[in-house]
């Protein structure tokens, strides 16, 4: 089934649109896609495109796994408006995880002095970010189908 595919894609897209624009929200934008390149590319200059790829990748396998968990879920459950309040629920403990991790683990080690700080803010922004992409994921597994139809 390609419809996590699209799913990943476009909810990794509006997450990266989020969190680039998160002072809408009063938060600090932050760059994301440039911290997880960087991560492999130990720098700024060229970490944009290592850093998208993997953010897709990352999405459309997170993408695969939320339907994955909607599809063990009873056939009663299977209605739109559930599939995308689990998809919510799902990513909000999912944003919850990866602030951990980030704080933990990428905060502590990461090569690059400027993304080894992370704040309040930024915490905040990565929650709402990762909500956001549940969101979308639930948007297009619960209607998507009827859409294709």
């Amino acid at each position: 089934m390609f419809l996590p595919l699209i799913a990943g894609i476009l909810g990794s897209v509006t997450m990266t649109v989020v969190m680039r624009r998160s002072g809408v929200f009063r938060l600090p934008e932050t760059q994301m896609i440039r911290a997880i390149g960087s991560f492999y590319t130990k720098n700024m200059d060229n970490a944009l495109v290592p850093g998208f790829i993997a953010h897709i990748a990352a999405g459309i396998g997170f993408a695969y796994l939320y339907w994955f968990l909607i599809q063990t879920a009873p056939d009663q459950v299977n209605s739109r408006i559930v599939i995308m309040v689990v998809c919510m629920l799902i990513g909000l403990v999912h944003g919850i995880i990866v602030t951990l991790f980030l704080v933990i683990s990428v905060a502590q080690y990461h090569p690059l002095k400027e993304f080894r700080e992370l704040q309040p803010g930024d915490m905040a922004a990565h929650i709402i970010a990762h909500f956001v992409y549940g969101v979308v994921v639930g948007l297009v597994l619960g209607f998507g189908p009827s859409l294709l139809s």
